[in-house]
């Protein structure tokens, strides 16, 4: 969920606008709130993109609904971002294309753009010139010793710039716990060219959407291997249609079946190139696993390579559609196995040295990844002799000056979950998860001028099982009748909140149970 503020004087620029991917409580996706940045409108001059990734453009929709401004980002991005704001029927929105080597003058702010090798096209960083001296936003990098095509590092502008003095650096630690290099994207490709020659009948490819070298890789193999592609997933679709039109992939009509038609080719000439590799539950890839997809099945002896890395947080997800797979027969090849079929896209140890010793700025702070990655990487800065350095949390105001770097306030920060391109509210969220761990106890109440008719109707789900619902249901509604009876409320607010306090303390005090309580009330005025 990258999203970060700079603020000169009175221009304030927003450094990318990411989502997360979640499955808490039936919400979907989550994005930062936007609070701060929305009461900063007035100064607010611009959103500028690194790159294409979801958790740096995802969220924009959900931010330019309530503010307007022009958005800059490279050409990859550019497209993506434009399949986003139709989604969300968004028009109008001044969205600038800014590739690698552009500057613009935002306000108070000169933003240059530099390449840097990373998972997806265009992948840049940021030069910003401000009053107080240089500002480099590494944005998410590695450094390759043999790129492939399309990949481009500006070591060259990066050493210039070093040269002349960089007063910060802000620099992706998301590898910082990964001595050495990082392994490079062509290795990738030619580790999975192996294992595909190798596999005697169906082929499945599991990889990031967005990367659109392995995209392009696997094509190729395929082609060259004489096998039809089969593009199983909407991301993975739309994608390589992005990819094509920039220029990236050749023209591959030819190579391309649908769905309907693989099981009429010969199983050593399909190549199935697949989304889903974190096992998220709709995947084309998941509905393989469990064998729900409509249109086409595998089987026992085909080969399954996960040419990907597992993101922490979705192990059980990505290990239960493993297991499925080999429980019916599949060969599954993953990175931990086989760590040579996956090449990340951000820098380990050696690079992220590499980047410190470029620039030599008077100051650094690590962005991007854990806390324990920030402080990693802020070690091995010390370690280049940085004398100032500062990590930051979620919501620091961190001051920068021509001669100091520190902590002078924080700002409010929280999560918006969102359901269907609607966001949940805190409420909802909180009720959610009540429900979900404690359970759900309804009270329903029958009223008549205000008092208590009957005994209430007790319905609870989660919270006791079904040999002893019934009775603790039915002397929870007996404990709030004995409660209630003889008083007279003046609103059914009043009523409810008088019920669920009751039952409140009957299922504390006897049960040791705290579901979310609700009260409802069929009666008369």
């Amino acid at each position: 969920m990258n999203c970060a503020a700079m603020v000169c004087g009175d221009t304030t620029i927003a450094i990318d606008c990411g989502i997360a991917f979640t499955d808490e409580h039936g919400a979907e996706l989550v994005h930062p709130d936007f609070s701060w940045l929305q009461a900063q409108k007035e100064n607010l001059r611009a959103i500028v993109i690194t790159h294409g990734h979801e958790d740096h453009i995802g969220a924009l929709p959900y931010l330019l609904k309530e503010v307007r401004v022009p958005v800059y980002a490279p050409p990859y991005a550019a497209a993506l971002i434009e399949d986003r704001l139709a989604e969300h029927r968004l028009k109008g929105v001044d969205l600038r294309v800014s590739p690698a080597g552009s500057r613009e003058q935002i306000g108070s702010i000169s933003v240059e753009r530099f390449a840097v090798h990373h998972s997806i096209a265009d992948a840049t960083g940021l030069i910003l010139d401000t009053p107080v001296g240089t500002v480099v936003h590494t944005g998410d990098f590695k450094i390759e010793s043999n790129p492939c095509e399309g990949q481009r590092f500006d070591r060259a502008r990066l050493e210039e710039v070093g040269s002349q003095g960089v007063r910060l650096l802000l620099s992706d630690s998301t590898g910082a716990e990964v001595e050495g290099h990082s392994r490079i994207e062509r290795d990738a490709e030619a580790a999975l060219e192996e294992w595909i020659a190798r596999s005697p009948n169906r082929v499945v490819v599991a990889t990031f959407s967005s990367n659109a070298f392995r995209l392009r890789a696997a094509l190729r193999i395929a082609r060259g291997q004489g096998r039809k592609v089969c593009l199983l997933g909407m991301s993975v679709n739309k994608h390589t249609e992005t990819a094509r039109a920039l220029g990236l992939i050749p023209p591959i009509d030819s190579l391309l079946i649908p769905p309907e038609e693989v099981s009429a080719l010969p199983r050593n000439k399909v190549l199935l190139l697949a989304a889903g590799t974190q096992g998220e539950r709709a995947s084309g890839l998941t509905r393989l696993a469990r064998d729900e997809h409509s249109r086409l099945q595998v089987e026992a002896g085909d080969t399954v390579i996960f040419s990907s890395r597992i993101i922490p947080g979705n192990e059980l997800g990505v290990l239960d559609v493993i297991n499925r797979f080999e429980l019916r027969g599949l060969e599954v090849i993953t990175r931990d196995a086989h760590p040579e079929v996956h090449a990340s896209g951000h820098g380990s140890r050696e690079e992220q040295r590499t980047m410190i010793q470029i620039l030599r700025p008077d100051a650094f702070v690590p962005v991007h990844g854990t806390h324990h990655h920030q402080r990693r990487h802020l070690e091995l800065a010390v370690e280049e002799g940085i004398r100032q350095t500062q990590l930051v949390e979620n919501g620091s105001v961190l001051e920068l000056t021509r001669d100091a770097l520190r902590i002078v306030d924080t700002v409010p920060v929280g999560r918006v979950y969102i359901e269907g391109m609607q966001p949940l509210t805190d409420e909802v969220m909180k009720e959610r998860r009540a429900m979900g761990s404690d359970g759900l106890a309804t009270v329903l109440l029958s009223l008549r001028y205000g008092r208590l008719r009957n005994l209430p109707r007790v319905v609870s789900r989660g919270v006791f099982g079904a040999a002893n619902r019934a009775r603790i249901e039915r002397k929870l509604a007996e404990h709030v009748h004995d409660r209630l009876k003889g008083r007279h409320f003046t609103s059914d607010d009043a009523a409810k909140e008088a019920a669920i306090e009751a039952a409140r303390r009957f299922l504390v005090h006897n049960h040791r149970k705290r579901p979310l309580i609700v009260a409802d009330v069929n009666g008369e005025p």
